[in-house]
């Protein structure tokens, strides 16, 4: 077992543990008797609901459940009207809590249905894909989509403790893994060469990995929880992700798949103005294929991807601005990207 604190107001700590879903009360024991409320989707709970939810029973005075369909498409308002609905049909309080049981559109929605219902019940991540557990169960963004695009709705809001069981991930397809090592080596980029040469020497173990990447992220959460200054280098290859996912409308690209081809397009802008050094494109783009992950649009005009940069949550009425990395190690934040900068790149 591995025990990770993000140190920020009240803080929460991250439990990562082989055997972590029969421990969910042993790591956290609740205070007193009260309800929680399950938010899991159909995939996840013919694997692991109706055992998850033996074992966590005798914690709480009732258990409910919300089972979603499973899939990006389903993280939006009408997924939290049902969530606002079991509340409000079970009498949950404010204090009682949700439990969210899957990968990182569960986290996202149960989190925010959480963040939202009676202006704030407590809640808890148990994340079963590698990407939610390395990046969407950590740090309190919690958010769902409109049709306009990804995460437009949402809050800042933190879990009051994560436990990560990477058992689960020997039930995870191969393509959802490799889109956890997507946000992985995104991690790497940013952390440094160490981190990243590991990577290439492919020279480390998954749980050792999954750690390194949560304590970034949980250092850089720290220093900056709103996301308004060195939080945002987190987003390195997310505005290119979601703009690709929202002008597919969620079906052709998983989000890890999106943040692969995201990471490639700002590695060429970084290029483009003369900020990112030689080599780095093809030290990336090599990792990136060892896990099958796309480094280029396939059958989408680039360009249709430019209106939705002008509603991602770094723009201002008067600029675009997008995540680069100068060095693995060094990711920047630059703003006023001209247009006709972005038109010769996505192309």
């Amino acid at each position: 077992m591995k025990k990770i604190r993000v140190r920020i107001r009240e803080g929460y700590d991250i439990y990562i543990d082989r055997e972590g879903l029969p421990r969910f009360n042993y790591y956290f024991p609740q205070r007193e008797p009260r309800k929680a409320l399950v938010v899991t989707n159909t995939n996840v709970w013919s694997l692991y609901g109706e055992r998850f939810i033996s074992s966590v029973k005798e914690g709480f005075s009732s258990i409910y459940t919300l089972i979603l369909p499973d899939g990006e498409r389903y993280k939006n308002l009408k997924s939290v009207e049902k969530g606002y609905r079991a509340l409000v049909e079970n009498r949950f309080t404010r204090s009682d809590c949700i439990i969210n049981l899957g990968g990182g559109v569960i986290c996202d929605t149960g989190g925010y249905i959480a963040s939202t219902y009676m202006r704030g019940i407590e809640f808890y991540q148990v994340p079963t894909t590698l990407l939610a557990q390395v990046d969407a169960s950590i740090g309190g963004k919690v958010a769902v989509n409109l049709p306009q695009g990804k995460n437009l709705v949402g809050t800042f809001y933190q879990p009051k403790g994560v436990l990560i069981d990477t058992k689960t991930l020997d039930t995870l397809p191969k393509r959802e893994f490799n889109c956890g090592m997507a946000e992985i080596i995104k991690a790497a980029i940013i952390d440094g060469e160490h981190f990243f040469s590991l990577l290439e020497r492919d020279r480390i173990s998954i749980i050792t990995l999954i750690e390194r990447a949560i304590k970034l992220k949980a250092k850089i959460v720290k220093m900056d929880e709103k996301d308004r200054n060195i939080r945002k280098i987190l987003n390195l290859g997310h505005t290119f992700a979601h703009a690709i996912e929202a002008v597919t409308s969620y079906k052709r690209y998983l989000h890890g798949e999106a943040v692969a081809i995201g990471i490639m397009y700002a590695i060429k802008l970084g290029e483009a103005i003369g900020v990112t050094e030689d080599g780095l494109e093809k030290r990336v783009a090599e990792i990136l294929k060892r896990f099958k992950l796309p480094t280029e649009l396939n059958g989408i005009d680039p360009k249709s991807l430019i209106p939705y940069f002008y509603i991602d949550k770094k723009a201002t009425t008067s600029s675009l601005s997008f995540i680069i990395p100068v060095k693995i190690g060094d990711v920047r934040e630059y703003k006023d990207i001209k247009i006709e900068l972005l038109g010769g790149i996505l192309k």
